[in-house]
């Protein structure tokens, strides 16, 4: 069988992806695709898997081992059932935005956490996805969660650490080559992709999108300042930015220093992926209309899915995007 593992990452449009996912479920699985999203991954079938190394107790080594036993038994189930494709979107497979400001680091243990999930997978044929994102707005969309789920605003030390942290997305990126060599790796930016689930899914499996009718609902957007705000309202905290209960824009904590050193930490990861980084990832580049990037306006109206192929000067309209100013 063909396993499809969507890694995320968090603050990637990961939530809406897989609202998609199950909200298609059934038309999927009648051509041959199982989806397995949070609902089915959470549900105990991963019990021990999903851990922080430093927390892995022997109790969780025998409950994972159980259930990569499990997994087998239901890829093989799949398979006399006619299922020929086992799409697997996860994000906590890799980690947690949360550890990840608290760590100030990108998925540090990326390695230790996908080894576990090796044997589950062995003897498949595998292809993974990862978005990544510029590095001011994940950290800020990780930030601005934190701060809706009841956690501190950040302090100038940790902005500071977060912007001058030395791992970057091609690292995580090397770190899933050397734990699966024989995937196919592919990359898409949150920039292109996050309004397009289905481009996401036909990347996966080719064609898989076509009938299934359009449209899709965000799921798990990040709060904006006035909701922020309203929230440290009821906690009896300060307001962000002397912002109002009105305020539509993003919450941007960064300076417009550490904002620069974040862009330009984003664009050489673009170039590394542009350069074909190092044989190890395919950097999948969406196709939009011109009236919908018109900084694009050389580029085709979308048809079908998203190339796997470069073209010229496909990572100038992102750039110019992460630096227009932000009205919502």
């Amino acid at each position: 069988m063909d396993i499809n593992l969507h890694l995320g990452a968090h603050r990637c449009a990961s939530s809406t992806f897989q609202g998609y996912l199950w909200r298609n479920r059934v038309a999927l699985a009648r051509g041959g695709l199982t989806c397995w999203t949070p609902k089915r991954t959470r549900d105990g079938l991963m019990a021990g898997m999903i851990r922080h190394p430093e927390s892995i107790t022997l109790q969780d080594e025998h409950r994972a081992a159980r259930s990569v036993g499990r997994i087998r038994l239901e890829i093989s189930r799949l398979g006399r059932a006619g299922q020929d494709r086992l799409l697997i979107s996860e994000e906590n497979l890799i980690g947690s935005s949360r550890r990840n400001v608290r760590m100030t680091s990108l998925y540090p243990l990326v390695s230790e956490r996908l080894l576990r999930f090796v044997p589950a997978f062995e003897g498949h044929r595998l292809r993974i996805g990862i978005g990544v994102r510029s590095y001011e707005d994940y950290w800020a969309s990780a930030l601005a969660y934190i701060l809706q789920t009841g956690g501190a605003r950040p302090t100038v030390d940790q902005l500071d650490f977060l912007t001058t942290q030395p791992r970057r997305w091609r690292d995580v990126i090397r770190d899933i080559g050397a734990v699966f060599p024989q995937a196919d790796v592919f990359v898409f930016p949150f920039e292109r992709f996050a309004d397009q689930p289905d481009a996401i899914l036909d990347t996966f499996c080719d064609g898989a999108a076509d009938p299934l009718p359009a449209g899709f609902t965000h799921h798990n957007k990040s709060p904006n300042l006035g909701e922020l705000n309203t929230l440290l309202d009821l906690r009896g905290e300060r307001r962000l930015d002397g912002g109002a209960r009105s305020d539509h824009r993003r919450w941007m904590p960064f300076d417009e220093d550490q904002r620069a050193v974040l862009r330009a930490e984003y664009r050489r990861d673009l170039a590394w992926l542009k350069a074909g980084a190092e044989g190890l990832a395919r950097y999948v580049e969406g196709r939009k209309t011109p009236a919908t990037l018109p900084d694009r306006a050389q580029e085709e109206t979308r048809v079908g899915t998203p190339t796997l192929t470069l073209m010229k000067g496909q990572t100038d309209g992102i750039e110019k995007r992460l630096e227009r100013p932000r009205t919502g």
